[in-house]
């Protein structure tokens, strides 16, 4: 596998190249499970998702994505950090300005704050497990109290707040229903116990105009992300 590893802005990135590149990158956007180091990343480290990079390489796409280093929670300096490795990119690579996003858990955030603020960039988008907005995560954890305290503690620390006015802001939020006007999919995938429940109704209750959108799958099944997401691909390059 071909890839080049490097720096941008003290965090370190990847970029995966297919041996026939098809002109299209897809941006990978994660959460507390992304990292990159000098040497690999959790995309080459972990079996199941070298064989989906590796599917998306087979089919000519350019994978890139950077570290963050912490639980980012969508804040700003992450918001940042993915706008600056696009920009570098498209400067120094040779691929169509409108990229293919992958967006798993709370990199959902970063997702639709670029959709907001950087549509332009934007021509698909796969959601893996998603994490639409901080009322979204807390509404999953609020009977769970160590994960709630936990994660409020991440925010805290995320977003440079103390914890009870982290708190405090969160109990006046409320989650709303979400449009998304690019081609899209969300793919969940049963392994969270009972989170998973609260979540696929989530999905029903948020996005219940959207349902042939949503796909629900095993672990044992996880392969097929790379299925849905090439499909989805595909019908948005027919477009340029």
């Amino acid at each position: 596998m071909n890839f080049r590893i490097f720096t941008l802005n003290d965090q370190y990135c990847i970029i995966h190249y297919p041996e026939k590149p098809n002109g299209f990158g897809v941006l990978v956007i994660g959460g507390e499970e992304q990292y990159v180091d000098k040497q690999s990343s959790n995309w080459l480290s972990n079996n199941a998702r070298q064989k989906i990079l590796q599917s998306f390489l087979d089919d000519g796409y350019t994978v890139y994505y950077t570290n963050f280093n912490y639980r980012h929670m969508g804040n700003k300096q992450s918001v940042e950090q993915v706008a600056s490795l696009y920009e570098f990119i498209k400067r120094t690579e040779i691929l169509n300005e409108r990229v293919h996003i992958i967006a798993e858990g709370i990199g959902t955030l970063i997702a639709m704050d670029l959709l907001k603020n950087k549509r332009e960039m934007i021509r698909s988008i796969v959601f893996i497990n998603p994490i639409f907005s901080i009322q979204w995560m807390i509404s999953i954890l609020k009977d769970q109290p160590f994960l709630y305290k936990k994660t409020i503690k991440d925010l805290s620390s995320a977003y440079n707040i103390s914890e009870e006015s982290c708190e405090k802001n969160i109990k006046n939020l409320k989650v709303t229903s979400f449009t998304i006007t690019y081609p899209f999919v969300i793919i969940h995938i049963l392994e969270h116990g009972i989170q998973d429940a609260l979540w696929t109704q989530l999905y029903k209750k948020y996005f219940s105009k959207y349902n042939e959108n949503i796909y629900v799958i095993l672990p044992e099944k996880r392969s097929r992300i790379a299925y849905y997401a090439k499909n989805l691909f595909m019908q948005a390059e027919a477009q340029l």
